[in-house]
């Protein structure tokens, strides 16, 4: 399981990459997180451009996979675009150039109700 964190601690977009990566490298995990956990499905947050994002507990090795994959694609740097998808306090983000919906990658951008 990966580490959790908080949105106050949440992590640089490379960090995040990083984590990700020895995630992948270190565990047999299917889940990254515990989607039952009383924290909520929200498990690693992270901080990029001013907003706040965070990938959800029962987000799958295989999406996983996926976007590192697309990371590397795009040298580090792959775009983020929000799909209109929302939920009462988060919108849902489309990777890479393609805007891709990556199955297993629930990543969402929080949506502050301030």
């Amino acid at each position: 399981m990966l580490e959790q964190n908080t949105r106050e601690s949440a992590l640089r977009r490379e960090e995040f990459h990083r984590a990700l990566r020895v995630w992948l490298d270190d565990s047999f995990d299917d889940l990254v997180g515990d989607p039952g956990s009383h924290a909520g499905t929200a498990w690693l947050w992270v901080r990029h451009g001013g907003d706040h994002y965070y990938l959800q507990a029962n987000s799958r090795r295989a999406g996983i996979r996926q976007y590192i994959n697309l990371v590397e694609e795009s040298k580090g740097d792959p775009d983020w675009a929000l799909t209109g998808q929302t939920g009462e306090d988060r919108e849902r983000v489309a990777i890479g150039r393609n805007r891709e919906m990556i199955d297993g990658f629930e990543f969402y951008r929080h949506a502050s109700q301030r």
